[in-house]
């Protein structure tokens, strides 16, 4: 018996998610209105439950503010075990969990003003 792994899992959904949007079957949930997060990218969005337009970060160098106030949500796509790094306000800072990790909800992107991806 063969394991498929979450990601596998994950890109199949999205998959059979389009094609069905392209016959007008499936409307379309908050959830699947976001945009998808590319593999080896961290992407933040400014809603929970990864709604809203990402900000999506590649690259070791791509620092970026967040201009957002509210309570979003991110994705940790990046190649395995690669943290991203919150940085606040005083310059404190924190890291999320290696990738693959997600945080559907409870973001308050406020207290954060930059990311650096890795």
């Amino acid at each position: 018996m063969s394991r498929t792994s979450l990601r596998t899992k994950l890109a199949a959904l999205a998959a059979t998610g389009v094609m069905a949007l392209g016959t007008g079957v499936l409307a379309a949930a908050p959830a699947e209105a976001a945009v998808a997060c590319p593999y080896e990218y961290f992407c933040a969005y400014p809603e929970p439950g990864y709604g809203g337009q990402p900000i999506m970060l590649w690259s070791c160098s791509d620092v970026r503010y967040i201009p957002w106030s509210s309570t979003g949500s991110w994705i940790n796509n990046q190649t395995s075990g690669t943290r991203a790094r919150f940085i606040y306000s005083g310059g404190a800072s924190s890291y999320t969990d290696g990738a693959w990790s997600v945080a559907p909800g409870g973001v308050n992107w406020s207290q954060i003003y930059y990311i650096d991806p890795c």
